[in-house]
């Protein structure tokens, strides 16, 4: 397939599926949670002098309590939404040179070649990071890899070489198999790889064949060849490389629910400002970063130990995906009120638990109970809730609506 088509494929598509959602995605109408009087009801109390890393007690009512009360309306057993990781790795010629400092990104850029033989290049450091990483997931998620380009110059596929599966051994195994054989060459086509990630994972959410949350984690040493722009659709590579951050602005919408983490490794340095700004508008950047004065993406384009470097990036990154996100019953009015919702745990082993709500901090910043994420369309489990209920694969979960939300004492 020409590289013309190859994009004109790739945009259409994209542009248009992004306004598409998944079958059954309908979600309910949400009433705000109000303030009672009393404090008791959607309005959560914060607990005086907690600590971050203590453990949250409920004096208010027990789960018995609200699965037999006549102010439950429905009760649903739930499951954690899964992570699905899509890594995007840069194949490009320049993959063969040894990092910094043996090869500096000037001298690499000139002369693609490995100068070390004894000394891995970029490409061996970046296959074993990516393996630890995957080794070290949950089996909640679900993994695959891509690479670009797939011709030596500039072809891409929306078809990963290793489509998603769920995280297992032999699901891995095929993946190291899949990296052993590749072997840097040809251009950067960053942004088609990127647009066509994108449509693999909406159009596998629409099938059905994948739920939960979907990030693609791009890993490149560059930035988009001029040899890979097509005119019919961006005039060079900076028109490609802005097309491509519209497009991740709406894979990141929770209509779509497709974000993009992106990590530059040194050759990067160059595009370092787009590579923040897809960051950005992919919803992986920090809390107020700027593309303009900050690295808002994953930069390691600096970094004299690649592989220790790269190892910690992908490590945060594999946290970020680490979530425990429920979704909300459906009610047959449409209906939910956000101040009567309730979480209950019940473990393997041991009494029915209530986790309450907590907004006494920020959910990855010391909260120990549930919030609504900020679509209020999910419920978080935050600190060890989260880790407590991941941890316990006999447990159940459910997501109880009718009775007045509880909160920590």
């Amino acid at each position: 397939m020409t590289r013309a088509l190859l994009l004109a494929c790739m945009c259409g598509l994209t542009l248009s599926c992004a306004l598409d959602r998944p079958q059954n995605a309908e979600r309910p109408k949400l009433i705000p949670a109000q303030p009672q009087q009393d404090g008791s009801a959607g309005m959560p109390v914060t607990p005086p002098n907690q600590e971050p890393s203590t453990v949250v007690r409920m004096s208010l009512p027990s789960a018995d309590s609200i699965f037999l009360s006549k102010c439950a309306s429905s009760a649903e057993q739930s499951s954690l939404l899964p992570s699905n990781l899509l890594f995007l790795v840069d194949r490009s010629g320049s993959m063969r040179c040894n990092p910094p400092p043996i090869t500096s990104s000037e001298e690499c850029e000139m002369n693609e070649v490995r100068a070390e033989m004894k000394i891995p290049s970029k490409w061996e450091l970046t296959r074993r990071a990516v393996l630890t990483t995957m080794s070290t997931l949950s089996n909640t998620n679900a993994l695959g890899i891509s690479y670009f380009s797939n011709d030596n110059l500039c072809g891409v596929s929306s078809l990963p070489n290793v489509p998603i599966a769920p995280n297992s051994v032999a699901q891995r195994e095929v993946i190291a198999s899949s990296l052993a054989g590749i072997t840097p060459n040809g251009s950067t086509p960053l942004v088609g790889a990127t647009l066509l990630a994108y449509k693999y994972l909406h159009k596998a959410a629409l099938n059905g064949l994948i739920s939960g949350n979907s990030y693609v984690i791009l890993i490149t040493d560059g930035e988009q060849s001029e040899a890979c722009s097509d005119p019919a659709y961006c005039n060079d590579a900076q028109a490609c490389s802005e097309l491509l951050i519209q497009q991740a602005a709406m894979a990141a919408h929770a209509d779509v629910n497709i974000r993009t983490f992106v990590v530059g490794v040194p050759g990067s340095e160059r595009g370092s400002t787009v590579l923040s700004r897809l960051a950005k508008a992919g919803g992986t950047a920090p809390k107020d970063c700027d593309p303009e004065l900050d690295s808002c993406h994953f930069d390691i384009s600096r970094e004299t130990n690649l592989e220790a470097a790269l190892g910690e990036a992908l490590r945060k990154i594999a946290g970020q995906t680490f979530t425990c996100e429920l979704g909300l019953p459906q009610t047959d009015s449409g209906t939910v009120d956000l101040a009567r919702v309730n979480v209950v745990f019940t473990p393997h082993e041991g009494p029915v638990q209530v986790i309450p709500q907590d907004l006494s901090a920020p959910c990855d910043g010391g909260s120990q109970g549930w919030q609504f994420n900020a679509t209020q369309q999910l419920v978080n489990l935050c600190g060890r809730s989260c880790n407590i209920v991941r941890g316990d694969r006999g447990g159940r979960i459910d997501v109880v609506l009718g009775c007045p939300v509880i909160g920590p004492d």
